[in-house]
């Protein structure tokens, strides 16, 4: 029985995970735990075959509990650590304490599954590898002990007894000859077990029996033993067999006391072929990537380290490259992860055609690469690097009769300059490759101390944010949506608002996305469900009138957890009746895994939910998404509602998606409605509804009844 030890203080990722383990083998057991220190009680005294935990946890951080951990149990029990996409520090920082590897959340369940089994096949191989080394030289030890008892009482008998001991055993005299030769000896150098009865190996020379290679390097060694009278330290060497066959032996030589003459030696020999051969391959496990056959993280920063040695010694430059395709997640999410390992593949043989072989190109995890140029010629050889590998990702790829297109954003960090440990020169290639993919993709940035302002400042806000909740810091503002026939309003859109003590007032497009980098959306998203709901219903208490409210819902909060169930909980916590809930839900949503989101949004209109597709108009596959998904409601792009008056193509676009969502029987929102000539072009295309400036800014709860809203209705005379 495996069992599997998951910490997380959080009751549904531990669940979830959990669920995940038990998923790896018929003979795997998950034991979940909300408190670290009940975990490495656990651990203490039942080590566990696999360890998962959450990096970030209010008792004990994940880098702590791997120390801990590791100073209590097997240092070779793999540890894998939960990060967000964007945690890096914490990775680094887990990494450090000992973690075997980490994992992005939210989980990608292919990737957990394939991670957690190659280490738990890990786990065994080395178990099985120490346990069959122990029991054999508990076996050679034995019969050894058994020999000395039974030297003086019976000769022969001893020879029968290291005839049958797995390893070759041979004494020989001060001149190399043979005093003794076990029967495994044939098991090495050939022959027949009839020929070595009748042609005893006593007296026959170290050449004829093991060739000339073997007695040049034994004879001296035998010297040694003999001069000194000390047994010689295990040490490994190589004996080709007559099959062509290369075996490792571990071999220890031992005086055997003798009556005033010379002593004779003791060899012994363990055949550790197959034991060498389960190290090699457990090597390349550990240093290298199962898809690509690159060296991974834990290799590349070997060689990056190894690299900054050499330029210190020799006042040379290292460039280290951090490169991310674009876009590539999303090939993965609508081609299938056969076709992304095989696009993975291609790309990553013509990023190998850029850089020379001294250079290093190492696969980091996911999208992720790491390029090193050691020993710099000049100061361009980066620039000139970064554009052929550009110039090579270009072309098309051809998989399976489609094409693929790829790009990729390039950061670049050289040492000394930006960094002199290998941490903070990777730290640093990773925010200036931000910075290259926020420039537009496709592209590269060199590192610059503003990069590493900005990022600070980043990680910063990420602080602040993760405690954002606690101190009631965060408040939902609300925009009506009104009719666009007569202007009554109908209902209104729930809008996220930060205030922080430090920074103050922060936009949403600065702290939202963070939110939904780092994973934070997930648990920020439900408050702002069940917030949005209980308001919703205490405005119906107060006027007697239904209202609808529709909330925002990232992609993030449907990878992880039971979306649906969530929605449910909140609205059965509210009372809020379902068809006064709408969801809007974007494209980005939909692509990340079509076949769940399909589920989800199902189960959601079977309850009653209406469901709401955001930003219609700028994703490439929204009209196919309106056939297949069961929608509600389009809500227009502001884009196009603010162009609609004095560009042809937007007023066309614009009437196009409300004859067909009409068609469709779906009811249509233009979103950013600014002016009253908009508000005219809508009405006159018949669109349903609208929301934005003209009709109102985002305000409080309190301010909505100023705008007729939430006006008591009429009681009966």
């Amino acid at each position: 029985m495996a069992v599997v030890v998951v910490v997380d203080d959080r009751v549904t990722n531990r669940n979830i995970i959990c669920r995940l383990a038990r998923t790896l083998g018929t003979d795997v057991k998950a034991m979940g735990f909300g408190d670290p220190r009940a975990a490495l009680a656990f651990i203490k005294e039942r080590p566990p075959e696999l360890v998962i935990t959450d990096f970030s946890m209010p008792e004990m951080d994940g880098a702590e509990f791997v120390l801990r951990c590791r100073s209590i149990a097997d240092r070779d029990m793999p540890i894998i650590v939960v990060t967000a996409y964007e945690d890096r520090d914490f990775r680094y920082r887990a990494l450090e304490a000992g973690a075997t590897d980490f994992i992005l959340s939210p989980i990608d369940h292919r990737e957990f599954r394939t991670r957690a089994i190659n280490l738990l096949t890990l786990s065994r191989q080395q178990r099985l590898v120490r346990q069959k080394a122990q029991a054999l030289e508990g076996e050679l030890a034995d019969a050894l002990r058994q020999q000395a008892d039974n030297w003086r009482a019976s000769e022969e008998r001893l020879r029968r007894i290291i005839d049958t001991v797995p390893a070759l055993i041979t004494m020989s005299d001060g001149e190399g000859r043979c005093l003794l030769a076990n029967r495994y000896r044939l098991a090495l150098t050939g022959g027949s077990e009839d020929e070595n009865d009748e042609n005893n190996d006593e007296g026959r020379t170290l050449e004829e029996l093991f060739g000339e290679d073997y007695a040049l390097r034994h004879r001296p060694l035998d010297r040694h033993v003999q001069e000194t009278g000390s047994p010689l330290p295990s040490f490994e060497e190589e004996l080709r067999d007559p099959w062509g066959r290369t075996r490792v032996l571990l071999t220890t030589k031992t005086p055997i006391p003798a009556n005033g003459g010379i002593e004779p030696v003791l060899t012994v020999s363990v055949d550790i072929t197959d034991r060498k051969e389960y190290e090699r391959r457990l090597f390349y496990q550990a240093n290298y990537d199962d898809t690509t056959g690159l060296p991974n993280r834990l290799l590349s920063m070997d060689r990056l380290s190894q690299a900054i040695a050499r330029a210190e010694r020799h006042g040379r430059k290292v460039a280290a490259l951090y490169v991310d395709l674009d876009e590539f997640k999303k090939v993965n999410d609508t081609a299938g992860h056969a076709v992304g390992d095989a696009l993975l593949l291609r790309a990553a043989d013509r990023i190998a055609g850029c850089i020379r072989s001294s250079d290093t190109l190492g696969r980091l995890g996911g999208d992720e690469f790491l390029i090193l140029l050691p020993d710099l010629e000049n100061e361009s050889q980066p620039e000139l690097v970064v554009n052929k590998i550009l110039e090579a990702l270009r072309p098309p790829y051809v998989i399976g009769g489609s094409e693929f297109y790829l790009g990729a954003s390039i950061g670049v960090t050289v040492y000394p300059e930006d960094g002199t440990v290998p941490e903070e020169l990777l730290r640093n290639a990773d925010a200036a490759m931000y910075r290259a993919k926020a420039a537009g993709r496709n592209t590269y940035c060199f590192f610059s101390p503003k990069i590493s302002h900005d990022s600070r400042k980043r990680v910063e806000m990420e602080r602040l944010l993760r405690h954002a909740l606690e101190k009631r810091e965060l408040d939902l503002a609300y925009q009506p949506i009104a009719r666009v026939a007569d202007g009554a309003l109908v209902g209104v859109e729930a809008l996220l608002r930060w205030r922080n003590g430090e920074l103050g007032m922060v936009m949403p497009d600065q702290f939202i996305p963070l939110a939904e980098e780092t994973g934070l959306i997930v648990e920020i998203g439900e408050w702002v469900l069940n917030t949005a709901c209980r308001q919703a219903v205490r405005w119906q208490e107060q006027t007697g009138r239904p209202v609808r409210v529709s909330v925002n819902v990232s992609y993030r909060q449907f990878v992880g957890q039971d979306f649906a169930a969530v929605v449910e909980k909140a609205l059965t916590a509210s009372g809020l009746s379902p068809d006064m809930l709408e969801l809007e839900i974007t494209e980005r949503l939909l692509m990340h895994d079509v076949g769940h989101a399909l589920d989800v949004l199902s189960r959601l209109r079977r309850m009653g939910v209406r469901l709401a597709i955001d930003d219609f108009g700028t994703g490439y596959a929204s009209i196919m998404y309106l056939k297949r998904f069961p929608f509600t409601t389009v809500k227009i792009d502001k884009l196009f509602i603010a162009d609609v008056v004095e560009s042809g193509d937007s007023a066309s676009l614009v009437r196009a998606i409300i004859s067909m969502a009409h068609d469709l029987k779906l009811e249509v929102v233009g979103e950013g409605v600014e002016t009253e000539r908009q508000l005219d072009f809508l009405r006159h295309r018949r669109c349903d509804l609208f929301q934005g400036y003209f009709l109102s800014r985002p305000v409080e709860a309190g301010a909505i009844a100023e705008l007729g809203l939430l006006a008591p209705a009429a009681q009966p005379t």
